[in-house]
């Protein structure tokens, strides 16, 4: 058993905690492992890797608190000092990513170098400095300037894709949309849909549709299925099954699931009910949402298959040109440390395409700021999170986008100075952007038009409690209707002459 140890400050912790600790392998694959805390020392072990990096929660100053992690170790018997160590990986990130993005020609004067290079020398001076003590302060003064040197070279890599995608064409008629709760009607939540969204994402729990074993209460979807209909919108109903949400399956299915051929019976039942109601107005289907979690039921990686491939069925059988997705609740995979047969998102996606079960897209939710897989990246970690999905070469669409406008927990953490709308605004600004210059992003959809009890983020939505827009609805909007025209090709920054020779 390999074992590594970190030293850390009473500062770093939170609450006098670890918060989301868990360890990564190569390709930032989530490994099993024991983290304990004796003091200030952190000490890790695993079976299964002899070299693996930290991943936790982490106060990094005017950058927010922030999910971070360090590069891979392999064991020794000094113990690593924590913050030097996640500094070290962000300066190495900046790197690597300017080799995958071929963005080695940006200019010394670049924000994003210079931030880079200022956080080099004050992590050098933090390596040779002579006491823990400084060489801890300098190394978290080095950790913020990483992160913004990342974080603005992740902003660069996205103007320049988004304007490369779309110099000569507008964004397509789906490009934006938003998640609408079907408990709410009214006519000025439908006008500004009229006005403003491409596409509708139109949830179907259906522990809300199935009140009791055989007995459906369809009012709420009939008349937002009828308005979608009537008003020519594009629209994305489900998920139809969502294992994410706690209490989302009827809780007579969650007792079947002991029993995977019976589970699946009733799923396949439940599928055809809504499919045949829903079938002629509505063309895309997310079938299954979360379903490699096992957080509230446990199936192994045969059965995961399986049920997707039969809910594909169904509605291809009701409808030969209706489009199927499944959603990813979590992309960053912590739950399979501690959740028995869950897998990692990569493998099921391997999987599927091994099996042949073929999807139409995959929708990936980027929500931040809660707990349970939840807490706060940063820009550069999201933005290269999307990355790993072009490998899976099935079109994305970002299925829920959303922030919270106020903070939540100390524990869930937050971007920057804290969350407000203003944070939330400039938070939701730059991931629309790093979304849509993924060429292979179609769609990105923030999570909630309203604020409702129900929602994955509360505070997240384009309206408040009391029907008042937040400010990151009319940023969104803005930036959607400026993608409704050419960019044009982006004014790359001239070079110096002495530049030119060299």
């Amino acid at each position: 058993m390999a074992s590594l140890c970190f030293n850390l400050s009473s500062d770093d912790l939170i609450d006098g905690k670890l918060v989301n600790a868990h360890l990564l392998a190569r390709d930032n694959q989530v490994v099993p492992g024991s983290i304990s805390l004796s003091g200030n020392l952190i000490t890790v072990n695993t079976s299964s890797e002899n070299n693996v990096a930290l991943s936790l929660l982490f106060d990094a100053g005017k950058s927010g608190r922030l999910m971070l992690q360090t590069g891979i170790l392999p064991p020794r018997d000094e113990p690593y000092m924590l913050v030097q160590e996640l500094v070290r990986h962000r300066i190495k990130l900046f790197l690597d990513m300017c080799e995958n993005w071929s963005l080695f020609y940006l200019s010394d004067d670049h924000p994003a170098v210079q931030k880079w290079e200022e956080s080099r020398i004050i992590f050098t001076d933090s390596l040779v400095a002579q006491s823990e003590e400084e060489a801890a302060k300098l190394a978290s003064q080095a950790l913020e300037q990483a992160i913004s040197a990342t974080e603005r070279l992740a902003l660069a890599h996205a103007q320049l894709l988004l304007h490369k995608r779309y110099a000569k064409k507008p964004a397509s008629s789906s490009a934006f949309g938003v998640a609408v709760h079907p408990n709410r009607f009214d006519e000025p939540l439908r006008s500004f849909l009229t006005s403003n969204i491409d596409i509708v994402s139109l949830p179907m729990q259906w522990s809300d549709l199935e009140i009791a074993p055989g007995k459906y209460q369809w009012d709420k979807v009939d008349q937002w299925v009828k308005w979608i209909q009537q008003s020519g919108k594009h629209a994305i109903a489900g998920p139809l099954i969502d294992f994410a949400t706690k209490d989302a399956l009827p809780k007579w299915v969650r007792e079947q699931s002991h029993d995977f051929p019976a589970m699946r019976d009733l799923c396949y039942n439940h599928l055809e009910q809504v499919i045949t109601r829903y079938g002629g107005a509505i063309s895309f289907w997310n079938v299954v949402s979360g379903i490699n979690l096992n957080t509230h039921v446990s199936l192994n990686l045969n059965h995961m298959v399986d049920l997707i491939r039969t809910a594909a069925l169904v509605v291809r059988q009701k409808r030969k040109d209706a489009k199927v997705m499944i959603e990813i609740a979590h992309p960053f995979s912590e739950f399979v440390t501690t959740e028995a047969n869950a897998c990692n998102t990569s493998v099921l996606l391997t999987r599927l395409a091994q099996e042949g079960v073929r999807l139409d897209a995959v929708g990936v939710q980027l929500l931040v700021g809660k707990e349970s897989g939840r807490r706060v990246r940063d820009l550069m970690l999201l933005s290269s999170k999307l990355d790993e999905f072009l490998h899976a070469e099935i079109p994305l669409i970002i299925s829920k986008l959303g922030a919270p406008s106020e903070t939540i927990s100390k524990t869930d953490g937050w971007w920057k100075g804290g969350w407000d709308e203003r944070v939330q605004e400039k938070w939701a600004e730059h991931m629309f952007a790093i979304a849509l210059s993924k060429p292979f992003v179609n769609s990105v959809i923030w999570a909630d038009l309203y604020d409702h009890q129900s929602m994955d983020i509360p505070s997240s939505g384009f309206l408040n409690q009391k029907g008042k827009p937040r400010a990151v609805m009319n940023k969104l909007v803005k930036m959607r209707k400026r993608l409704k025209k050419p960019l044009g090709a982006l004014e790359l920054p001239k070079r110096t002459e002495d530049e030119q020779r060299a």
